[in-house]
């Protein structure tokens, strides 16, 4: 299956399509792209560009969140469109609107399964990170420990606890880092206090990464810089090592969240 993140990507012009022929087969892979095309014409044709704002597009599509905070600043899981965890979205308000109704979502309705905790890895400011996995029209609330695949399509949320300042970073099988809060630096990012779970703005698409996928988050009540992280040798990564929190700057406590990749 040709996955969905990857054929906006080639439509936008951020890929090559001939770089996956062989991987995906060149006529499998035109034949997508050209659904892909139409699909986004009969959008634009239906919701024509001169049509979109904040307030037409609430008016015509209730429960689409349009992509900036507004999803963060209400706290809630609610509609996601799929982004990348490294682009930023500047389109024209007709692209916009295409890509969030094209895209996969999340939605309101959270199938909890239970036992989906983090581990707090030091402190006690009761701060924890989730994950909610799309299946279908659901988003649905994972298990620590829980197995998952390439291409799964994932939300983080944290609860700030006690804290004010945070990071929420992963790192693979392969010793890669990502960094998911802030998308920008490694300089912590003032935390939001709704008394809810609170989503970040975008979704992440798992790669093809072995073993696992850790995502942890790092909280003080004070900022504090993270960018000692990359200077870390990722041969000495591991879950083990991951979970011991030895890395974590001075005052700050961390919440890890393990997938286990099949």
């Amino acid at each position: 299956m040709i996955p969905q993140l990857l054929l906006e990507e080639i439509n936008l012009g951020e890929k090559d399509a001939k770089d996956y022929y062989k991987k995906y087969g060149k006529e499998e892979l035109e034949s997508a792209l050209a659904e892909l095309r139409k699909s986004d014409q009969e959008i634009l044709a239906a919701y024509p560009a001169s049509r979109f704002s904040p307030a037409a597009s609430a008016e015509a599509k209730p429960n689409i969140v349009s992509m900036d905070e507004s999803a963060a600043e209400k706290g809630k899981p609610n509609i996601y469109a799929r982004l990348n965890k490294a682009r930023s979205f500047f389109y024209a308000a007709a692209a916009v609107l295409a890509l969030a109704l094209c895209a996969p979502v999340m939605v309101n309705s959270i199938k909890a399964l239970g036992g989906s905790h983090s581990v707090r890895l030091k402190g006690s400011g009761r701060h924890q990170i989730r994950l909610y996995k799309q299946d279908g029209a659901d988003a649905v609330l994972l298990k620590n420990g829980e197995a998952a695949k390439e291409n799964d399509l994932v939300q983080i949320t944290y609860i700030p606890g006690s804290y004010n300042y945070g990071v929420i970073f992963s790192v693979d099988g392969n010793g890669n880092i990502t960094r998911h809060f802030p998308d920008a630096s490694w300089q912590a990012e003032k935390l939001q206090k709704t008394g809810e779970e609170v989503p970040l703005s975008f979704s992440y698409e798992l790669d093809d990464a072995p073993k696992y996928e850790c995502f942890i988050f790092v909280a003080s009540k004070n900022p504090f810089d993270f960018s000692t992280i990359e200077s870390l040798d990722k041969k000495d990564f591991s879950v083990d090592f991951l979970k011991k929190g030895s890395y974590l700057p001075k005052d700050c406590d961390g919440s890890i969240f393990v997938l286990n990749k099949k």
